[in-house]
């Protein structure tokens, strides 16, 4: 009897050991009994990924994220292997529904933004000729009557007759100037009037530029000042007028007509004229005449001796001796430079505007 007992109790333990064995290989095997519900096996065959097993299980490779998790053995979920065993779910668990969507979402594409071209550059304008003349502040004018001027120089500090750069000299203004300190005034004189060459009508007075000087102190209608630029002698008596600085870049302009005119009158009111001399035309505003102006000065041929046709009768091409550019204009004259000499050439010869480049 006590050895049945004894027998039966050996059975019961044994019994109650298998069972504990299995519920902790099932705890093992099935982390829950809602997992073991959920979940099975499905074991890896070549070519498989993680996104192909979901895509065929489920209709959606998205969720393959949540099938890794579900599997902590794949160290590597872009390598699995064929006869791997997964831990895969019946079905997708609603849980995983608002979360897959989102991550299947991509971002709808944004539109690239219009790019704008920069606008086009318009086109340079076409490069002007031009030429430089630094003496531009020397070049005098012609006017009908004799200039009063704002003022006159009324002496040297050192009381010398010829003035020059740097000297320091006197000034007497009209009462309508009120110069200021620091304000600048070209020195002229003016000529006795003068005829036109080849009519004889009276012209006016030639206007010339003898320097600049500045006004360093002021009482009343009396001033110093110091001569800065000195063009030619200065003498007491000579006269005053605002200075306006001119332009040195004469823009190269041609004609519109092919106008004739004279050359009246060169600086200096010497006879022969060659390179690079100020000359005075007959021409100007008035006949629309612009800085920047060519003329070619020519001589009408001339046939002399016994056997000579009669003036008018010798039809023949004028012939070119040179070329002026106008630099300055007053309403009916105007001061240009010599630019080309093929000889000299004296007041009255013929000139004529150019028209091309």
């Amino acid at each position: 009897m006590k050895r049945t007992v004894l027998v039966w109790i050996m059975v019961c333990a044994l019994l109650l050991g298998f069972s504990q064995i299995s519920q902790v290989m099932a705890q093992e095997a099935t982390p829950s009994a809602e997992a073991d519900q959920e979940t099975y096996i499905h074991v890896v065959v070549k070519g498989d990924t993680l996104w192909d097993i979901c895509e065929g299980l489920y209709g959606n490779p998205w969720v393959w994220p949540k099938v890794w998790q579900l599997n902590p053995q794949i160290t590597n979920p872009h390598w699995i292997y064929p006869g791997t065993e997964l831990r895969v779910y019946y079905k997708i668990p609603k849980s995983f529904e608002t979360v897959t969507a989102m991550e299947q979402t991509a971002p709808e594409p944004q539109p690239e933004p219009e790019i704008t071209p920069p606008p086009t550059a318009p086109p340079l304008p076409p490069k002007v000729p031009t030429l430089t003349f630094s003496e531009i502040d020397q070049v005098g004018f012609i006017t009908p009557f004799i200039p009063k001027g704002d003022g006159i120089i009324v002496g040297e500090e050192r009381q010398r007759q010829l003035i020059g750069a740097a000297d320091k000299i006197y000034l007497e203004f009209q009462r309508s100037a009120e110069p200021e300190t620091g304000s600048r005034f070209f020195v002229f004189k003016t000529s006795e009037k003068f005829r036109h060459p080849v009519t004889n009508k009276e012209v006016g007075y030639l206007n010339t530029i003898l320097g600049v000087v500045e006004v360093t102190e002021v009482s009343g209608q009396l001033a110093k000042a110091i001569v800065r630029s000195s063009y030619d002698s200065i003498s007491p008596g000579d006269k005053l007028m605002p200075y306006k600085k001119r332009s040195e870049e004469i823009t190269l302009e041609p004609g519109a007509e092919p106008i004739e005119g004279r050359i009246i009158l060169s600086k200096g009111e010497t006879f022969l004229i060659g390179d690079r001399q100020i000359v005075f035309i007959d021409l100007g505003e008035a006949d629309d005449i612009k800085a920047g102006n060519r003329f070619e000065v020519f001589r009408d041929p001339k046939a002399t001796g016994p056997f000579a046709p009669k003036e008018g009768k010798l039809q023949l091409s004028a012939e070119p001796i040179g070329e002026l550019l106008v630099l300055t204009v007053e309403q009916e004259t105007a001061a240009a430079l010599v630019t080309h000499a093929l000889q000299e050439f004296t007041p009255g010869e013929h000139i004529r505007l150019k028209t091309g480049e």
